[in-house]
């Protein structure tokens, strides 16, 4: 389908040249972008869609998230509590509701349709999950019901096929029932690539290796990952690193970092992004910029958990891949990747920094955009470019909360509350329209989840 969007107030196309444009025009030609520009001529164009007053960036990416954490938000044991709590919490909740069969296939599923909702109406168009809890023998299709789940919203999916191999007994921080045999998850992983995963440009759903981390996996898991990603085309690699915990923990079985064990294991190159690297030693960030990695910032759980803030300012002067995620809702509370940015420009002018280390609007956005793109392995995302696919976020610029800025693009980040974008397409498809989500019923999305949470409650009394 041919879409025409005319009149777009502010294009931000976050390309090669980082072009900014005032009332111009992008057209459609089904998942592909054919021409930006002004006055394109509406030709053959099947639908005229009027951006007047809006600000038009490339879909933003989500480069780390944990879909399932969507119905364990705002649990009161964790709003003053660091990652040991956090994890046996987890573990608590999930155990309890997978012995009352409440931890289904189709319950991850619904989750996942709610947080994925609530994402593209924040116009995150591409989102990369990290499924890691698989409790019991015979594990059910948790990571094949989120998949379902991002192709009913019309989000694209970069699906991590997690792992919890180190379990308590040997050591580690995570119950028994959540420890998986190494040859048990590579066969689950090994169907998911020849099931689910798509190599070729304009994919909808690719699948990621994504072990837990050091503190919750054991070292061949990553060699084996390593080894199954080199095999096939457009599958990565994702991790945690430097958290608190990994540095501690990797010190105490291995007496070196999180980031030498990974090395030692395969576990490196460009087809590697990791989550958080909140505490890296200073010598290793240039490594990490040679070897090729992606770091995902997260502010606003790292803020939460007490753990700080990542370098980012070092990271962009190496030369570092940076992505932008939000992690799970047990530490974030929620999918809002445009508040986190807003939260990151703040938070990193913090004092005794200098006003030239804070980064900037434009720099945040680029690392939601090309950078997490980057992280993913999709030159073809990220960026608004002839050829490049056809997701696009818009958000209203009129808005009162808006009125009298002078920037756009620093005035999405900070003035007022107006997240929702207006208008959001995937692959050429609107999957927000007016504010709105068009491919689910939102209100009986949220509804499932609530009843989740509600009968966690219930348990408790």
């Amino acid at each position: 389908m041919k879409i025409l969007l005319r009149r777009l107030a502010y294009v931000a196309t976050f390309d090669t040249e980082d072009r900014e444009l005032t009332d111009a025009d992008i057209l459609i030609d089904g998942p592909r972008i054919a021409a930006i520009g002004h006055d394109l001529p509406a030709g053959d164009v099947e639908r005229v869609i009027d951006g007047t007053g809006l600000l038009a960036l490339p879909g933003l990416i989500n480069a780390h998230q944990h879909l399932f954490q969507a119905s364990l938000r705002t649990l009161p044991p964790l709003e003053r509590s660091g990652m040991p709590r956090f994890l046996d919490l987890q573990n608590e909740l999930v155990l309890r509701r997978w012995q009352e069969g409440r931890f289904r296939a189709a319950d991850i599923g619904a989750i996942a349709r709610a947080a994925l909702a609530e994402s593209v109406l924040g116009g995150v168009t591409t989102v990369a999950d990290q499924h890691t809890v698989f409790p019991g023998e015979e594990p059910e299709p948790y990571v094949e019901a989120v998949i379902e789940a991002a192709a009913e919203v019309g989000v694209r999916l970069h699906a991590g096929r997690g792992s919890v191999t180190f379990s308590r007994t040997r050591g580690g921080m995570i119950d028994d029932v959540f420890a998986e045999p190494v040859d048990a998850v590579l066969r689950h992983a090994e169907h998911l690539i020849a099931t689910h995963h798509d190599p070729e440009p304009y994919a909808m759903t690719r699948i990621v290796l994504a072990p837990s981390g050091v503190v919750s996996d054991v070292p061949e898991m990553f060699r084996a990952f390593a080894d199954l990603a080199a095999a096939h085309p457009g599958v990565r690699l994702h991790t945690h690193l430097h958290h608190h915990e990994d540095t501690r923990l990797a010190q105490a079985r291995f007496g070196t970092s999180p980031w030498r064990i990974l090395n030692e294991h395969g576990f490196t190159g460009d087809r590697l992004w990791v989550a958080h690297g909140v505490t890296p030693p200073p010598e290793e960030i240039a490594e990490y910029a040679a070897a090729g990695i992606g770091v995902a910032h997260i502010p606003a759980a790292d803020l939460k958990l007490g753990w700080g803030l990542a370098p980012v300012r070092r990271y962009l002067d190496a030369g570092v891949t940076l992505g932008f995620g939000t992690t799970g809702s047990m530490t974030n509370d929620g999918a809002n990747l445009l508040g986190d940015l807003r939260l990151a420009a703040l938070a990193h002018r913090a004092p005794r920094t200098e006003p030239e280390e804070w980064p900037t609007a434009r720099e945040l956005l680029a690392m939601a955009t090309r950078g997490s793109a980057a992280c993913l392995g999709r030159p073809d995302l990220g960026s608004l470019a002839v050829g490049q696919a056809a997701d696009i976020s818009c958000w209203d610029l009129t808005t009162v909360d808006r009125a009298g800025a002078h920037d756009p693009l620093a005035a999405l980040l900070f003035t007022g509350l107006s997240d929702i974008a207006a208008l959001v397409l995937v692959n050429g498809i609107p999957v927000v329209e007016g504010g709105k989500v068009t491919r689910v019923d939102v209100a009986a999305a949220a509804r499932e989840v609530r009843a989740l949470s509600v009968a966690d409650v219930a348990g408790r009394r």
